[in-house]
Formats: C-alpha cells, structure tokens, sequence
C-alpha cells in the first residue's frame, strides 16, 4: 500500500519498500505503521499500485480541492486504478462519507457560502469522449473499523451544515460527473493579466526538448533502477518465491555460517588494532600530559606524590595500548620524582649466581668471598671473587655431619668471621641445638657445640656477633644468651640478656646487636628493641613493639611500614651504623638510625627492571665490608657495587 500526504508544504510517500515474506517460517501478514499529523485542507491518497504517470502530479502539493485532485489524476492515465482520495478539516473527529456528486444534495449539507482559497476547485475539464465508468465507493475494512450495532438512520444535526459545508465532497477517483448532475463551481479569482510573452527562438525550443529528453531518460533510468532493487531485495530473504533458484548444500551453508562471522571479526578487528587502539593510546597520554603539568606547579609534597603517581596511572593505561619513547620518558620523569620524595635509591644490580640447586636462606660475606646457606639440606655454598670475576668453590665443605666427637645438623644461620682468628675460618654456622661450625676454603670443618644455657636449648633461630660477644636466640624458650667470647670461641655458660621483663619473641626469626642494643625481627614484620644494663638499679628495657619513623613529607598520610613485609636484617658494616632491613616482596632493603628507628632510604632495582625478576621474592640479603650489596631469589643471587 502507497500512502501520499499532499501538504502544503510539500509531498510525503509512506511505502514499505523492503516489506518482504519475512523471515522464519511463520505465514503473518507483515505490517508497516507510520504516523503522520494531518493538517486542514491536507489530502491523503492511498493506493495499492501508483501509475507511473503520477509522479509529477504527485510531487506537486499546490493547495487543490478533491474535485481537482481527483480530475488532474484521472486525466494523466487510462489504467484501471482503485485509490482512495480523502482530506482532512477542521470539525469534531468523525470521518464523513461524502455522497457522489449526482446525488441530489439538501440545502443543509451544502449551504451557500464562499469557499476558501485552499478549497477552490479547479476549472473542470472537457468531457472525453468515452468516460470512464464510475467507481463503487470504498468501504472501510470490516478488521479496522469494530462492528457496531445497526441504527436507524438519522438526518443530520443542525451543527454540521459548517462542516459539511467546509469538506469538498468525496468522489470516485475514475468517475467523471455529468454536465447535468455537475453542481456549478465557483471559478478560481482571475489573476492579474500579464503581457504575453514573445514567441521562443528556434535554439530555445532545441535547449527545451534537450533538457526535457535528458529528464524522461534519468526517470527511465530511476524507474529500471527501482524495478531492480524490487525484484532483487525480496530474494535475499528466506521463504521467497524465487529462493529455489539460491538453493546451495548443506555444507557450503555451513561453511557460509562459519566463514562471515570470522570475516567479521576479523574486519572488526583489524580496523579495532589500527585505530581504535591509537585513539585510547592518545587519550590516556593527553591525561597523563595533564597530570604532569599539574604535578609541576604543586608545591606540598603529598599532593606531588599523587599527582606523579596519577601519572604513572595514566601511562599504564596508555602503553597496555601501545609503549612509545614519549612514554618511556613520562614514566622515568614520574618514577624519579617518586623516588625523590620517597627517599628511593635505585642500584643497578648483576647477576652472580644461578642455577646452584639451592634455597638460599642467609648469606655472609668479606672482601673477597660470598656464602650463602642452603635451606634445604643445611650447608653452604661458597663463592669467590677473583680477577676474572666471581666463581663458584665446588670444593668448599660446609655441611651437616659428624666431625670428632660432635654432630651438626642442618645450619640455620652462618656469619663470616673476622679475617684473624683463633680458627682460622672464614664462615661459622649454627645448628638448630646450639653447635658451632668452623669452614673455610681448602680446609675441612671443625664443629664445637656452645655451652648449654641453664635450661638448656629450645631451638636456636639465629645468631649475631658483635665485637667478641655472641648473641643466641632461642624464640621457643623465650631467650636471648649472650657468650663472651676469647679468640672467637666460646667455651664460657651464658648469661640471660633480659632481666625482669621479658618480651614475647615466640615468632622472632631474626635478630642484630648495636652498641649494647638488641634488635628482634618478628614474623609479622614488627621489630623489638631492648636496651642492656648490666646496673642492678636500672634493669633491662624492652620496647615492644617499636615505632619506625618516616622522615618524608610526602608520606606523612600513608602507613609506608604497612605496606611491607620485613623479613632479615642486620647491621651495616663499619663506619656505617644504620639498621638495613630486607623487604621481601618489593626486593627493597630498608636503611634506619639505629636509636631512633627513623627512616633514611631505600635501596631497590631500578623502575621496570628485569634483573633481578621483579615477580620472585627475595629471600636473603647481607652487605660486605666493602659495601657491595648481595640479593638472593631462592637459587639466583645479585649484586649492586654502588650502595652509597
């Protein structure tokens, strides 16, 4: 169904073009809704099948009555059309049925009253010849309109004369009136004479007949154009007439099912990666942009903090897209001035040992050699330091077993000795029962087992060497005994280091020893500190647990100390005094004062490093006497000769 509104402002066609079977298997009639507002003196055609003739008519909406419209659409063609021709006026809502103008019309229905301008008609044309037989007249559809019950019928209501009298009267679009049953039309008002226009030249007659001659073509064309697409669209749907003419098997069906998706995503993807990925990258750098600027002109070191840290954010979002040198140059500004403020000092550290089959737990270290403990099977490797760099001592013997009289177990903690020594060793080992191992290059082991303390040995955890004192703890015992030692040997009973108070250390897992002060780390990463006094007066002061002091502005509103996890520890070596502890998920040694506990710095692998793996834990760490950093991964050990 074609639907024409004739408006004043011009011509609107409503028709379903691409209204087809449908698709599925169901046999429903399909529909089409639209919705147009109707204006006054606005005319509504509909028709099943529009003659091609109409075209032009139809695109001209110059204001006309029903008569004149239906006349200048009869004259243009001689096909058998069935149309309906309305038009819409201002009254109470009810679609009036005009009666066939040969029908005697009362005085009521047609009073005499000037028609307006928009409903004058137009001059009725010459009678033809043969006319057309007229039309039945449309009846609604008995599914649009509900039944209702028959009445009587009534004469019209003094009040519809004026709406009557305002609607053209509707007539079959294919009858013509008789002369005699004509009612006279009021001519249309005689517009101003003009001068009659000079006769055309030859040459504008041939421009004329070339522009209308290019005209009929392009509608030709447009019409085959139309055609076309009409019998081509309705083939692209299922259940269509002419679908016995696509038919294909049922595996080049299948292999269609699978292949357009594929194509699809793959078209999508491409121009996705191509363009849409640079679109993301470009936002997320501009942001990032943004927020350096903003970090620059701050002046409170918190707020530089977050504005920095938004702009590494923003870069992580950037380069999941796509890594750049701008990139890398927003970053390595950001990382430097987060470091900055945080105290951060990046080392570059170097293989030295991998691949050794080993857990390394503890390691020491001198000038020249590196051991390392093996939590595993309870010994110890060794390395040395040579001209041609660090080598592996597969001849070194650490080990548990039995030496003499005495038997050693598995070690679980190891210090490197002094250079000159009674034993002329380089490393000494504890076993869990407090047995003491002597190793060195080139020499075979000799084990002495401390003193028994007075209620004898729990489980020894770790120990540390201050001066010629040896300090033993035993967490299950609660003890901390401390050996006097003579030329690094240790044959004297120990003494009990806390006096009446004693802390609770069943979870320490290491300890160090500062100028009388003991240190203890705990397994949840809180440290003790206990100051000795040998004064009857004045006993020995534990404070449990310790505060440790950030001294940077910038984390002044973060818990620093929270975010870690504190597993080894120990002194720096000489002139140094600070407190270095290791953080083991983030590979990062914490520097402190010893009293104060007050953070200095930070050690760690540069920003994005691969060496060490960022994504293994370390395990162990010390610092030789000529301040060269060791970090230990399980079986893999680095080092970093620039510790400031």
């Amino acid at each position: 169904m074609h639907a024409y509104i004739l408006a004043a402002d011009g011509t609107q066609h409503i028709f379903d073009s691409l209204s087809g079977n449908g698709l599925g298997l169901g046999a429903n009639a399909p529909h089409h809704f639209s919705r147009v507002t109707l204006q006054p003196n606005d005319r509504l055609l509909l028709c099943a099948k529009t003659p091609s003739a109409w075209g032009a008519a139809l695109k001209d909406a110059s204001p006309a009555s029903l008569e004149a419209t239906r006349r200048r659409l009869m004259n243009l063609g001689r096909d058998n059309v069935n149309a309906v021709l309305m038009q819409a006026a201002e009254g109470k809502g009810a679609l009036i049925l005009l009666q066939p103008a040969s029908e005697p019309v009362s005085e009521a229905a047609a009073p005499e009253e000037p028609v307006p301008p928009a409903m004058e008609e137009e001059p009725i044309a010459e009678p033809q010849a043969n006319p057309i037989p007229a039309a039945h007249l449309v009846q609604p559809s008995a599914y649009a309109i509900p039944p209702e019950p028959k009445e009587e019928p009534q004469p019209p209501s003094p009040v519809e004369p004026d709406i009557l009298a305002a609607l053209p009267r509707l007539q079959p679009l294919n009858s013509t009136p008789t002369p005699k049953e004509e009612e006279p039309i009021i001519p249309e008002p005689a517009k101003e004479s003009k001068e009659a226009p000079a006769s055309p030249s030859p040459r504008t007659r041939q421009a004329a007949k070339t522009i209308i001659s290019g005209m009929q073509a392009w509608r030709k064309s447009n019409e085959r154009v139309g055609q076309g697409l009409q019998s081509f669209l309705p083939r692209l749907l299922p259940g269509s007439e002419e679908s016995h003419t696509l038919a294909l098997p049922a595996y080049a069906m299948a292999f269609i099912a699978i292949l357009v998706p594929l194509i699809v995503v793959t078209i999508a993807s491409v121009v996705y990666f191509r363009y849409g990925r640079s679109v993301q990258y470009e936002e997320y750098l501009v942001q990032a942009r943004n927020a350096r600027a903003v970090a620059i002109s701050l002046t409170d070191p918190t707020a530089q903090r977050e504005a920095w840290q938004q702009v590494l954010s923003y870069l992580n979002s950037a380069e999941s897209y796509s890594e750049t040198a701008e990139t890398g140059a927003l970053r390595s500004e950001a990382q430097s001035k987060l470091d900055q403020l945080g105290g951060v000092h990046r080392l570059q550290f170097q293989p030295l040992v991998s691949g050794v089959n080993a857990q390394i737990s503890r390691m020491a270290a001198n000038e020249n050699d590196l051991y390392m403990l093996d939590a595993v099977r309870g010994d110890v490797l060794h390395v040395s330091l040579s001209t041609s760099g660090f080598q592996a001592d597969n001849s070194f013997n650490c080990a548990p077993g039995t030496y003499g009289n005495y038997s050693v177990g598995p070690l679980v903690d190891i210090l490197a000795l002094p250079p000159v020594n009674s034993m002329n060793a380089a490393v000494m080992g504890v076993d869990a029962a407090g047995n003491l191992l002597y190793c060195a290059p080139g020499q075979l082991p000799q084990a002495i087992p401390l003193p028994p303390p007075d209620t004898n040995w729990g489980r020894v955890k770790a120990f540390a060497l201050e001066g010629e004192d040896l300090y033993v703890i035993d967490p299950s015992s609660r003890a901390v005994w401390v050996y006097i030692g003579k030329s690094d040997t240790f044959v004297d009973r120990p003494y009990f280091f806390f006096g009446d108070q004693v802390p609770s250390i069943e979870n320490a897992i290491d300890l160090a020893v500062s100028n009388g002060e003991l240190y203890i780390l705990h397994a949840d990463g809180h440290l003790s500190t206990c100051s000795f006094s040998d004064i009857q007066s004045v006993p020995t002061r534990c404070n449990d647990p310790a505060s440790l002091t950030n001294s940077f502005p910038a984390y002044h509103d973060v818990d620093l100390f929270a975010q870690t996890h504190f597993t080894q520890m120990m002194f720096a070596p000489a002139p140094d005094s600070s407190l270095l502890i290791l953080d083991t998920d983030t590979q990062a040694v914490f520097r402190f004062t010893p009293l104060s506990l007050e953070l200095q710095n930070q050690f760690r692998p540069p920003a994005g490093h691969t060496s060490p793996p960022p994504s293994m834990p370390a395990s162990a760490m010390t610092v030789s006497p000529n301040h060269i950093l060791f970090l230990a991964l399980k079986d893999e050990v680095y080092f970093a000769a620039d510790l400031p």
